[in-house]
């Protein structure tokens, strides 16, 4: 009877131990990818969106913000791939809230 815990307590420590390696493999992966996606927002945070009155919602697209010199213009680069990308920005109440979408050939962001 000790055996069979022994081996199912060493069973669940290794499966334990693989989905937290996988888990930290998988953030570390898209780590690149959420840099895209913060620089896209921080470059609509420049933008003075206070003159929106009328709109909820308004997306500048990542050649919008290139054209306005607010981000880089290799910042969707990754290696050799280039991705498209957009920044949301949504009026509630008189609160903005800014969200960068990333679409890539093994990557897109949840809502693009």
């Amino acid at each position: 009877m000790k055996k069979i815990a022994v081996v199912w307590g060493i069973c669940l420590v290794l499966i334990f131990g693989a989905l937290t390696a996988f888990g930290f493999m998988y953030i570390s992966r898209n780590q690149d990818y959420k840099e895209m996606e913060k620089a896209l927002v921080e470059a609509a945070k420049k933008i003075d969106v206070t003159t929106f009155h009328t709109e909820s919602n308004k997306i500048f697209t990542f050649e919008e913000l290139k054209e306005l010199n607010l981000i880089d213009e290799d910042a969707l680069k990754l290696n050799d791939e280039e991705c498209e990308g957009y920044a949301k920005v949504t009026r509630k109440n008189y609160v903005f809230e800014h969200k960068g979408f990333v679409k890539c050939e093994n990557y897109t962001t949840k809502g693009y």
